[in-house]
């Protein structure tokens, strides 16, 4: 299965979520360009230092996959693919995530994104989680935490299923 980006439904399913609701300064924005979703704004790491776009999923979509791969542009940023179950660590719930690999600025690349690969993190820190179930995943999401700040874009054509 393969989302592409290129409609405005496949856009306005992707939620922005700030670090705001940590008392931060960073914006974040999804738009609809032409043939593919734009992700941009501005990181601030006074107070909170990140910015995310998140997809709510059927847990059933990736359940017998081994991962997705993205079609994205990136800027020279540094971005994290994340999925969300239903598991937590003391009571919060655990982000499993891995950073996407360095790409070259403003050039179109796929980027596979094995489900091994993930690991447990809560708030972006690494902790001890259980096994990822792939049959569970609720959300899927990009974040820019590099702890930089200033100004980033990422273009994302689609996400496809492997």
């Amino acid at each position: 299965m393969q989302i592409k980006m290129n409609t405005a439904a496949a856009v306005d399913d992707w939620a922005v979520v700030n670090d705001g609701v940590m008392g931060g300064l960073s914006k974040g924005y999804v738009a609809l360009q032409q043939d593919h979703m734009a992700f941009t704004g501005n990181v601030n790491t006074n107070g909170g230092g990140f910015t995310s776009i998140r997809l709510r999923t059927d847990p059933k979509w990736l359940a017998n996959e081994e991962g997705v791969r993205l079609t994205v542009r990136p800027d020279d940023r540094g971005y994290s693919i994340t999925f969300r179950t239903g598991q937590s660590w003391r009571g919060r719930n655990i982000s499993w995530q891995t950073d996407l690999p360095d790409l070259p600025a403003g050039e179109w690349s796929e980027v596979m994104v094995p489900f091994s690969a993930l690991r447990p993190t809560v708030f972006g820190r690494d902790v001890r989680g259980g096994e990822f179930d792939r049959s569970d995943i609720r959300q899927m999401g990009l974040i820019i935490a590099d702890g930089v700040d200033g100004p980033f874009r990422l273009d994302v054509a689609a996400v496809e299923c492997l």
